[in-house]
């Protein structure tokens, strides 16, 4: 075994041998709380005005809403991509950038060391980062945490990773998901891009909280300090809230929160929509907690990934569900798309759409973000997609489920939960 892998499995051991129970806790808040907007407000997650909802849902539908937005701008663009890597459509994204910035429009792009060690899917062959493309244009660029040097050898430089992707621009129009400017993300979907989803909102309060967050990250790494009242925000529509779970430097805590919000008030019907999952003894036990409750927990897993122990250890977890009364249902592409979307959504009225991996890494040692809404316009958005998203899924039986225990499915799944 190599000792990645050592490492992955050490840590993996001893994160389900301690893992705390959150079936106690949830009971305590179902409780305590009248509903979840009652419990984000109680733990801090701001809520703002906001209005004209919008939903990607795939590389070409949001590369075309992101040459539309940069050519829209008028003082400035603040991007977050947790990857960069080399791909047609992320030149044309940098060229258009470096165009506005010629005409005066202020752009700044935060990204994460991850970009340098990606590979193309199901494929060793490494795929060039974008980093340097962005300088050679000019455009200001930051690596969140860089993985240089001695910072390999320790814990915060390895884990410590910034997640999010979302978009700022000119004080008004914010956008967050799991779109990144990179090869899997910008692939059309008939190429086997990924099915994923970025979504929009007018709203200058929201645009004000994550201009804050990206200045405070941005000034972690750079010397070229940025001072947040220098990017305006102008006011937008007030239709409707739209709470904002960023799980940046100072919020600790945050991803939890909001899968508790989930799983303690959702009265009917939960659904659960994600990439991958790996699965400690906490995060089962909020599923057991709403299933015990009466309510329909379906699990939503895709069946397609660009690495194998991804889906391996992955698939590991099945069982797990099936074992704590969700339904289990895989999304089969038919050209290998990645469904790179994660969703949740409680009983048809409250639905988040962002960054967050219901695993241990999304909770812990991520940055991450999602945007949380309950007004049925967004809310119709996210529901229309995932109607879309189940037309592609099939059920998993038990008897499929017992074929992802074997030996190889047990140690990615304990890798994946250090490294995935």
């Amino acid at each position: 075994m190599t000792l990645r892998a050592a490492i992955g499995v050490a840590f993996a051991t001893l994160t389900l041998a301690a893992g705390c129970a959150s079936y106690g806790k949830l009971d305590r808040l179902s409780e305590a709380y009248p509903g979840s907007e009652a419990f984000f407000a109680d733990r801090g997650v701001p809520s703002f005005a906001a209005g004209t909802p919008a939903l990607f849902m795939d590389g070409t539908a949001w590369f075309k809403r992101s040459m539309e937005l940069i050519a829209g701008a008028r003082d400035y663009i603040l991007i977050a991509s947790f990857l960069t890597t080399e791909i047609s459509r992320q030149e044309e994204i940098y060229d258009a950038l470096a165009a506005r910035m010629a005409e005066g429009v202020r752009v700044y792009l935060l990204v994460d060391s991850a970009s340098y060690y990606r590979t193309y899917p199901m494929d060793p062959r490494p795929i060039p980062a974008a980093i340097p493309l962005a300088r050679e244009r000019g455009i200001p660029i930051i690596e969140y945490n860089p993985i240089r040097g001695r910072r390999i050898f320790t814990m915060l430089g390895l884990f410590d990773r910034d997640h999010r992707k979302y978009w700022v621009v000119d004080g008004r129009i914010v956008a967050a998901g799991g779109q990144n400017i990179d090869y899997d993300s910008l692939r059309d979907p008939d190429a086997g891009g990924c099915i994923d989803g970025m979504m929009e909102f007018e709203s200058a309060e929201a645009a004000a909280y994550l201009r804050n967050a990206f200045v405070r990250t941005w000034n972690a790494y750079s010397l070229d300090l940025l001072d947040p009242d220098d990017f305006a925000v102008r006011e937008g529509p007030r239709d409707f809230p739209l709470a904002v779970i960023d799980q940046g430097l100072r919020e600790p805590g945050r991803v939890t929160t909001m899968f508790d919000g989930f799983f303690a008030f959702a009265r009917e019907e939960l659904w659960l929509v994600q990439c991958y999952t790996y699965l400690t003894p906490s995060l089962l036990d909020k599923v057991r907690f709403a299933v015990d409750r009466g309510v329909r927990v379906n699990v939503v897993l895709s069946a397609e990934h660009v690495t194998a122990r991804s889906l391996y250890g992955s698939l590991y977890g099945v069982e797990d569900l099936l074992d704590a009364g969700a339904a289990v249902y895989l999304y089969e592409s038919p050209v290998g798309s990645l469904l790179h979307f994660k969703m949740m959504m409680a009983d048809g009225r409250l639905a988040s759409v962002g960054s967050a991996n219901y695993n241990l890494r999304s909770q812990t040692t991520s940055r991450e973000i999602s945007f949380v809404v309950s007004d049925p316009e967004p809310v119709g958005l996210i529901k229309a997609e995932l109607d879309g998203i189940l037309l592609r899924c099939r059920p998993v039986d038990r008897d499929e489920a017992a074929r992802y225990r074997g030996p190889k499915y047990f140690l990615q799944n304990l890798l994946m939960q250090f490294w995935g």
